[in-house]
């Protein structure tokens, strides 16, 4: 138990008289006013959380005068402010306990909240004082954007001790639906097309971008509404609106619109123009390779490939640039006619652009990898290229999704039936026919991505993958027919291998038809 005493005992006046005889009545100079000694259980000694528009219970305190228990007459006045010394307290409740509903606006920063209790015998006062925290009802998880009746969609949120830092629900994991019809009063009007977690940094605020079928809005995910729809979101609205892609990149969100390529700092709220160096620039296939990691020690953030000029193209935060012809390394970024972007992504070293492609003469595929460099001035450097096995080719024909690993040199192939990998090394590349991951009886695989988790998809520092999973997992979505579709998380084994344990997945359903997934997080 902690025991907290502060005294505010109002100051007694004494009044001087003029007669010449005066007999002293008054009981303060020969009796202690016993003071109000406030008890209160360890475990709510310092703070307090309760989530935003949850009932916060505080009972289980004691409180003792003069060595009685609980003694009757106290008057309780409990309040609430922030820590700025000019906010007047707001006053939440008069009782002995504390079971109140609180509505205040979610903070990270804490409340001050504090218990007066007063005894009316003496007018003397004791207080008790906690930092207030009130947090979000939806922590990091998986964001899985889904329709019901085919023409109107909405998001679900997916949370569980393996996707969600300091977790405190069901142990087999929580799902919330329905989160913007729910706080928007209707969901989408059309169906989702794509989903990317990121924050904004002029205020901390956790968003996801939702690109529809005819919209792209901004929206926060303390309470998921929307705050902005594409007339607010672009400065000047495209003549075509047609979000191809959703990317993350330093310090920047990258939205590929109709081929023009469209960057938003993240302490800014809304786009301008597509980037002025990109103008002229095909992105094709939509395929980028890029990460938001630090700036300064992995440039560039962003690669593509042009197939019109037949060379690579790269960025870093808004600054964009097609790569020179360097001449004789393991391929020229410069000088590469002839190719078709299948896929892109960092692996290796969790800091290697990846980017694999198809010859178009002779239908091979390559993967091509890009080092870092110092300077955003300079292109990056060619690193190394990979031949893939023919016998790899089928596969990659009817592939649903094509990913890396982050860590490891591992390309996934998802096919609707099964999930293969490709050991990618220098002098050694080893195709495996024997699947890691199978569909279950009667389902297909629609999507697969490597797992992330919320905060460190969007800012690519080792401290912000505090989960074990991240990076260390693959989600999967499955469908049995177009309304009963379900996400498998499915963590690797045998680290390096490319091995997935189907045994130890995680399966959530009951969405629907699922369009799209991101994860989300919380901004530190």
């Amino acid at each position: 138990m902690k025991r907290f005493i502060i005294n505010l005992l109002i100051v007694a006046g004494v009044g001087l008289s003029a007669a010449a005889c005066y007999e002293d009545k008054s009981k303060l100079q020969t009796e202690d006013i016993p003071l109000i000694e406030i008890v209160v259980p360890e475990a709510i000694a310092t703070n307090l959380t309760v989530v935003h528009g949850s009932r916060l219970d505080v009972e289980g305190l004691r409180f003792r005068k003069a060595g009685v228990e609980n003694p009757e007459g106290l008057q309780y006045e409990w309040t609430v402010s922030t820590k700025d010394n000019d906010v007047v307290p707001v006053v939440l409740a008069t009782t002995e306990e504390f079971h109140e509903v609180i509505d205040l606006p979610i903070s990270s920063y804490g409340y001050l909240f504090v218990l007066t209790v007063t005894d009316p015998e003496y007018g003397l006062q004791s207080q008790y004082k906690w930092d207030l925290f009130v947090t979000a009802q939806y922590g990091e998880g998986i964001l899985v954007g889904y329709t019901t009746d085919g023409k109107t969609s909405d998001v679900g949120l997916i949370m569980h001790p393996k996707l969600t830092e300091q977790y405190a629900g069901e142990p087999d994991g929580t799902i919330k639906k329905g989160l913007i019809e729910s706080a928007n009063g209707e969901p989408f009007p059309s169906l989702i097309t794509h989903l990317l977690y990121t924050y904004a940094k002029s205020n901390g605020q956790n968003i996801f971008w939702a690109a529809t079928q005819d919209d792209l809005m901004r929206i926060e995910t303390d309470y998921y509404e929307i705050l902005a729809h594409k007339d607010d979101v672009f400065v000047y609205p495209p003549e075509v609106l047609n979000v191809q892609q959703l990317v993350n990149t330093y310090q920047c969100t990258m939205i590929l619109n109709d081929g023009d390529i469209y960057e938003e700092l993240l302490s800014r709220d809304r786009l301008s123009t597509p980037i002025s160096e990109t103008v002229g620039m095909t992105v094709d296939n939509g395929v980028f390779s890029s990460h938001s990691a630090p700036g300064s020690t992995r440039r560039p953030s962003t690669v593509f490939y042009d197939k019109v000029q037949g060379k690579f193209c790269y960025g870093h935060n808004t600054a964009f640039a097609v790569c020179p012809s360097v001449g004789g390394t393991p391929f020229d970024p410069g000088n590469a006619p002839g190719l078709s972007s299948v896929a892109g992504g960092i692996s290796v070293d969790a800091s290697t652009h990846v980017m694999l492609m198809k010859t178009e003469s002779d239908g091979k595929y390559w993967i091509y990898s890009f080092g870092n460099v110092s300077s955003t001035s300079k292109p990056p450097t060619a690193k190394l290229i990979y031949e893939l096995p023919d016998a790899l080719a089928p596969y990659l024909e009817k592939a649903v999704s094509i990913f890396f690993s982050l860590r490891d040199p591992v390309l996934y192939v998802a096919t609707p039936e099964a999930i293969y990998k490709t050991i990618f090394e220098t002098g050694s590349v080893q195709f495996d026919a024997n699947p890691v991951y199978e569909a279950p009886a009667g389902e297909q695989i629609t999507l697969a991505r490597l797992y992330l988790q919320g905060y460190f998809a969007m800012e690519n520092y080792e401290s912000n993958a505090t989960l074990e999973w991240s990076s260390r997992a693959v989600v999967v979505v499955t469908s049995k027919n177009d309304m009963n579709d379900r996400i498998h998380v499915v963590p690797q084994i045998n680290y390096g291998s490319g091995q997935l344990d189907a045994a130890s997945e995680l399966v959530f359903d009951g969405f629907g038809k699922i369009l799209d997934y991101t994860v989300v997080g919380l901004y530190k």
